[in-house]
């Protein structure tokens, strides 16, 4: 018995070799495997048959059920069906009392292993995750088949099977299944081999299809030696060597560096302290080129390599030289100019200063002849007073000729009058310009508070509603802010001088997304269109001096106050129906 047992294991062996021989030596033509490896199968299976352990004429056994069963499970139903068919017609043609139980031993693992066989791709990846599963699976289907088996062994004629069934259970249910899993075991651990060997197969064909077909230049180089283990079609066009000649290169031969620079760089790029490098590379027929390299290390089969993928650079170097020489040429240009500007700007600082000066000087020079014109108009008037005409009544002076003087000495003072306090705006128009700025934060609220209660204190004559919103805090110059708040609410007082109601209104509101403020009345208004550029120029009056007295430097003033503090001003008027000028101070702020 044990004789035949190791004969059987021989020939389950056998079935390895030669099943896999003919998977590798028929590849890609699924159709001849299963005939050929069936037919083998069976044929196996009829061997086995041959070296039976014999129980006496015509009841005997061996290791079909392992064959049939190995040819479902693996072969699938084709393979499992032609070995059955061989393995019955050879069982049933020797016949004998065992006939019935010795074609069920063969029907019994056909049908068993191709169900198996089925439901087996559902629980591969989880036999893979866990090997312990596969062999668990794998030895019980080989239990589960010769269970069966011996359970067929209940059709012996005459209740032989109690005779050999006790024989087979040691065999059948111990040693069987072992061997069944364990050969199982090989075949899936070939399944593995194989799909590795495809992967790889697959794999690498992939990769030698874009290092080969790939437009690109691409070298693979020796990282101790330097010497070009491989280069691509793409390569041998852009320097000129083919492959052969390559191949005997080192790069220290392309590369216009110096051999120990070249290796320097060789092991910054092998110990992946660097990976992109800007060279000058030879060519067979062509002057040296600028080249972008990529580097980096890869192992092959143990030896370290350098992949490098070359980038034709040369444009890119002629524009950036391009570049360089219009940047210095610009500079030059800029640098030019820039001294150009100083000068201008020296020289307009220089006339900026003589105007001011100018201005200051006029303005100061002409404050004593008009103290004067108005101080000797005065006492004229006086002495006509004082000095009546002779023959005229002491207490009336109110002849037709003085009244003609009394009356020419008043314009001569409200002139006088009027030219100081042109002066003085000039003055301020002046300083506001040249002035350091003390920036710090201020109450705009308070501060115009004070100058409404100042403007509208000595009139009252009339009706005002003033409204300021509580909360207006900004950063300015506090004596700046205070000039432009002065301006802008006594051109309210005045502009609103002929409503019975006048409305002045100080706040801020955001407009585009940015905080402005705003002074509002609904005084006399004006044209902001007809005015245009003249706005804010000084000396520019869009309104009578017969109805509204003053010099035309006051929104001057303000532009001027604004722009020192990086801010801006715009005017919103219609004519009888009020104005509202918008500010702030920009960056101050």
């Amino acid at each position: 018995m044990i004789d035949a047992l190791l004969q059987n294991v021989t020939i389950l062996i056998f079935i390895y070799v030669f099943y896999h021989f003919t998977f590798r030596l028929l590849k890609g033509k699924p159709w001849a495997i299963s005939i050929i490896n069936g037919i083998f199968l069976g044929g196996t299976a009829i061997l086995a048959m041959l070296k039976p352990f014999r129980i006496e004429e015509g009841i005997f056994y061996d290791a079909r059920s392992i064959v049939i069963g190995i040819a479902g499970f693996f072969g699938g139903p084709l393979t499992g069906t032609i070995a059955a068919a061989l393995a019955l017609v050879y069982r049933i043609s020797r016949g004998g009392a065992g006939v019935v139980p010795g074609s069920l031993s063969i029907i019994f693992p056909l049908l068993l292993s191709i169900f198996a066989a089925k439901v087996r791709p559902r629980y591969q990846p989880l036999a893979q995750k866990h090997p312990s599963l596969a062999i668990f699976g794998t030895w019980f289907l080989g239990f589960l088949i010769h269970v069966c088996v011996i359970l067929a062994q209940f059709l012996l004629p005459n209740e032989r099977w109690r005779e050999t069934i006790p024989l087979m259970l040691f065999p059948f249910l111990v040693v069987f299944p072992i061997v069944f899993s364990l050969i199982c075991l090989l075949f899936l651990d070939n399944e593995h081999l194989e799909k590795a060997i495809r992967d790889l197969a697959i794999s690498e064909a992939r990769y030698r299809s874009l290092f080969q077909n790939h437009h690109t230049v691409m070298l693979i180089i020796d990282a101790v030696t330097g010497a070009i283990v491989d280069a691509n079609p793409a390569a041998e066009a852009f320097y000129g060597w083919d492959r052969a000649k390559l191949t005997t290169m080192r790069i220290q031969d392309i590369n216009t560096l110096a051999p120990e620079e070249v290796e320097a760089e060789i092991a910054r790029a092998r110990n992946r302290h660097k990976n992109i490098f800007y060279f000058k590379h030879r060519r067979a027929n062509a002057e040296p080129i600028d080249v972008e390299v990529y580097s980096g290390p890869i192992s092959i089969q143990g030896k370290e390599l350098l992949f490098s993928i070359i980038h034709d650079n040369s444009q890119r170097v002629r524009a950036e030289q391009e570049v360089r020489m219009l940047t210095e040429t610009l500079e030059q240009q800029v640098k030019k100019r820039t001294e150009e500007l100083e000068v201008k700007t020296q020289r307009l600082t220089e006339l900026n200063r003589e105007y001011e000066s100018f201005v200051y000087s006029v303005s100061h020079d002409l404050r004593a002849p008009l103290r004067a014109i108005a101080g000797f108009s005065t006492i004229l008037g006086n002495l006509l007073r004082e000095n009546p005409q002779p023959g005229s009544d002491l207490q009336d002076v109110s002849t037709s000729r003085d009244k003609e003087v009394y009356h020419l000495l008043e314009r001569i003072q409200a002139n006088t009058e009027r030219m100081q306090k042109l002066i003085n705006d000039m003055l301020m128009l002046s300083r506001v310009g040249t002035r350091t700025l003390n920036l710090q934060p201020i109450d705009l609220s308070l501060m115009a508070q004070e100058i409404l209660d100042e403007e509208t204190e000595d009139k009252k004559e009339r009706h005002f509603e003033c409204h300021v919103q509580r909360g207006l805090h900004t950063v300015a110059d506090p004596d700046l802010a205070r000039i432009l708040l002065v301006n802008l609410v006594s051109n309210a007082v005045k502009f609103t001088q002929r409503r019975e109601s006048a409305r002045i209104e100080v706040g801020s509101e955001l407009r585009e997304g940015k905080k402005v403020f705003y002074i509002r009345d609904n005084g006399a208004g004006f044209d902001v269109e007809a005015a245009g550029d003249r706005l804010f120029g000084p000396f520019q009056r869009f309104h009578d001096n017969a109805d509204f007295e003053g010099s035309g430097i006051g929104l001057s003033i303000v532009k001027r106050v604004v722009t020192r503090h990086g801010g801006s001003v715009t005017i919103e008027s219609v004519p009888e129906k009020g104005t509202c000028v918008y500010f702030n101070f920009g960056e101050a702020e």
